[in-house]
C-alpha cells in the first residue's frame, strides 16, 4: 500500500519515550538483554523507524514474525541479532544463516531437512522452541527436547545452538495457576539439559511481574516498551511507563450546518441545532474503525466528538466553535491537559489496545520525534 505522506494525517513514534521504557524495563526485570518484538510492522508503529529508535534506545535484538520482516531490517543495515518467532520453511535456512538470522526451531525432522541445505559457509543460529501450555508450537516432552539439542551438538559444522524458549499464555494476571503450571513443565522439560546462550522464557508480563522467578537475563517483550500496560491496569497502572504512539491528524475542511443535517453514512447523527463541523483525512481504511464512532478527539485541548459513522477514509467532529482549515486533530497522544491513551481507544472499541496498534495501515505516515 503506498504511504500518505502529502497528508497530514501521521502516526508519531517517540524516541524519548521508547528509551525511558527501556530503562524502566530493565530496571523492573533486572534483564541484561532485551529482544523487541517488532513483528506485523512493530505492532504497526512502523519495522523500520521503530526498530532504529529501539537499538538507539538500548534494546540488544529484534523479534520478528517472518523472514521477510528480517530481511526488510538487514536490508537498512540493522546489524543487531534479530530473531524470527515463527516457524520457518527450513529451505531457507541457508538464507537465514547468511544473513545471520535467527531461526525457532520445534522438530527434529526440520533440523534434518535445513541440513540438506545448509553449506557451512554460515552456521545457522537455532532457538529451540518448547510449548509448555500456550498450545502452539515447540516440543512437548524432555525426550523430543533432548533429541534436538544432540542432533545439534553433532551438526555444529552448520548449526549453532543459541537459544530457548517458551511462551506464557497468561503471565499479566491475578490469575497465576496457569502461569505456574507452564513454569513447572519450563523445568521438568529443560533443566539439566546443555544451555544455549540465550534463555528468553518472559515475555511482557513475565518480565514486569514474575521476573524473580523465570530466567531473565534475556526477555523477550513487546507491548510493555510500546508504553502499553501489560495487565491494563490489573497489576499495576502503568505510570512509569511513557506512550511510544501518538496519531495525529488535521481537519482539512470546518462548515456550519444548520438543524437537521445527517452527516455521514445512513445519517446515524443528525444536527439539533447550529453545529460546526470539522473533517478529518483518517477512516476505517487507515485502521481507525467504525467503532470508533463516538469517541472523542482532542482539538485545541477540547474534546470534540466524533459525529456519524466513520468512513473509509474521513471523519467528522463536532466543533465547540469554529476552527479554521489546519487545526491540529490528536486521536491519540496528548494535547494542552488532554490525553487519549491506546488504552481509552481499546476500551472504547472493546478491543485490546495491541489490537487498535497492529490495525494501522500501511498508508499511514509514521515519523520519529524525539
Amino acid at each position: 500500500m503506498v504511504e500518505a505522506i502529502t497528508r497530514p494525517t501521521q502516526i508519531e513514534i517517540s524516541k524519548k519515550a521508547l528509551k525511558h521504557n527501556v530503562a524502566v524495563v530493565k530496571q523492573t526485570s533486572g534483564a541484561d538483554k532485551i529482544f523487541l518484538a517488532v513483528k506485523s510492522n512493530a505492532y504497526g508503529l512502523g519495522l523500520v523507524p521503530t526498530s532504529k529508535a529501539a537499538v538507539a534506545g538500548g534494546v540488544y535484538g529484534l523479534a520478528v514474525a517472518v523472514i521477510d520482516e528480517a530481511l526488510a531490517l538487514r536490508h537498512e543495515r540493522i546489524t543487531e541479532p534479530i530473531l524470527v518467532l515463527g516457524i520457518s520453511q527450513a529451505k531457507y535456512a541457508e538464507l537465514m544463516a547468511v544473513q545471520h538470522i535467527m531461526a525457532t526451531v520445534v522438530s527434529l525432522s526440520w533440523l534434518k531437512e535445513a541440513a540438506q541445505s545448509l553449506t557451512g559457509e554460515q552456521r545457522l543460529q537455532v532457538s529451540l522452541g518448547v510449548d509448555t501450555g500456550m498450545g502452539r508450537i515447540g516440543f512437548r516432552t524432555r525426550e523430543s527436547l533432548a533429541q534436538a539439542i544432540t542432533y545439534l551438538q553433532a551438526h555444529k559444522d552448520i548449526f549453532d545452538y543459541v537459544g530457548l524458549a517458551t511462551h506464557f499464555a497468561e503471565s499479566d494476571s491475578v490469575q497465576t495457576d496457569y502461569f505456574y503450571m507452564q513454569l513447572k513443565r519450563w523445568h521438568d522439560i529443560t533443566d539439566g539439559l546443555p544451555e544455549p546462550k540465550y534463555y528468553h522464557v518472559a515475555n511482557s508480563g513475565a518480565a514486569m511481574y514474575h521476573a524473580d522467578e523465570v530466567p531473565h537475563e534475556v526477555i523477550r517483550v513487546g507491548t510493555v516498551l510500546y508504553g502499553v500496560e501489560p495487565s491494563r491496569g490489573e497489576l499495576a497502572d502503568g505510570k512509569n511507563l511513557q506512550p511510544v504512539m501518538s496519531l495525529r491528524s488535521e481537519m482539512n475542511f470546518v462548515k456550519q450546518l444548520p438543524a437537521g443535517e445527517g452527516i455521514s453514512y445512513s445519517h446515524k447523527y443528525t444536527t439539533s441545532s447550529d453545529e460546526w463541523i470539522g473533517t478529518v483525512p483518517i477512516g476505517y481504511g487507515d485502521g481507525w474503525l467504525r467503532k470508533m464512532s463516538g469517541f472523542s478527539v482532542i482539538v485545541d485541548g477540547q474534546y470534540a466528538p466524533i459525529v456519524g459513522q466513520v468512513a473509509m477514509d474521513q471523519l467528522m467532529i463536532k466543533l465547540p466553535h469554529e476552527y479554521p482549515v489546519g487545526t491540529k486533530v490528536t486521536l491519540i497522544g496528548k494535547d494542552g491537559d488532554l490525553e487519549n491513551t491506546l488504552e481509552d481507544v481499546a476500551q472504547h472499541a472493546n478491543l485490546a489496545p495491541w489490537e487498535i496498534m497492529t490495525g494501522m495501515q500501511d498508508r499511514v505516515h509514521r515519523i520519529l520525534v524525539d
